[in-house]
Parts: structure tokens; sequence; C-alpha cells
């Protein structure tokens, strides 16, 4: 009896892990932690446009963009969590953004709707100089 508890527990412990190291691997190579993230990254890639997954803001405060895109200089950040501890490390990270005047795109599972439509806002609205074409691919987000 004991054994099989100390089983069920490993097993418990194994799948709580499991989740946490969850990643996903998306076609530019990245390896991206969430699937948003990877749709993200996806369209970005079949877009041509550049990007770098979790890079480093230049300021005083440590504060890592989900994607930090090259040509514009634009970061990305998409909130996915709604927590109490998450909601206010936001609060923090947005500050320090507007501090900085470093120019960001916000996003939340509504922006993945239609990225062509919400890029070409958002991209229009910081003044980058992306075309957005549509690339045939298996998801209409892409």
């Amino acid at each position: 009896m004991l054994l099989i508890a100390i089983i069920l527990l490993a097993l418990k412990l194994l799948k709580k892990q499991k989740i946490k190291q969850t990643r996903y691997k998306s076609d530019s190579g990245d390896t991206v932690k969430s699937r948003a993230e990877l749709i993200v990254a996806n369209w970005l890639f079949y877009r041509g446009i550049e990007f770098i997954y979790e890079k480093k803001t230049p300021t005083k405060e440590r504060v890592v963009s989900d994607f930090y895109l090259t040509q514009s200089e634009i970061y990305i950040e998409f909130w996915g969590l709604e927590t109490p501890q998450y909601l206010k490390r936001k609060s923090k990270k947005i500050k320090i953004y507007k501090k900085n005047r470093l120019k960001l795109i916000q996003m939340n599972d509504d922006s993945l709707r239609d990225l062509n439509a919400f890029f070409t806002k958002e991209f229009a609205r910081l003044g980058a100089k992306y075309q957005i074409k549509p690339r045939p691919h298996n998801s209409s987000n892409f």
C-alpha cells in the first residue's frame, strides 16, 4: 500500500514538472513557452519579419520581452495570465517600457483572432514600415 502511494505521488510530481516544462518549437527554430507565442513567432517568421525571442531590454530594470522586432525596434509582450502576481509584474513592465520610451505592442488572446489586422493596426500606430502579405498556410492565423 505504501509503495502504491509513493508511486502515485511520484507520478503526480512528474505530471506537474512536465506541465511546467512544456515548450513549443516554432518554424523559425525558436523554442517558445506557450501556444500563443508559437502562433506569434510563426506569423512573424512567415511574414519575413526578423525578431529575437526573449530579448532583454536596454533598461536598468531587468525586463525580458517576449519578442523584439529588430528592424523597427519594437517590443512585443503577450499577456496570457490573470493571476494577481502576474498582473502586478505586467503593470511594472508596462511602466518600464513607458518610462524608457520603448515601442511596445501588447497582445492577449483576442489579438490572435486576426493577426494580419492586429499587426497592421499596431505597426501603423508605431510608424513601422512592414508590408503585411498573407502567406499560404494551414492556419488562418498565418
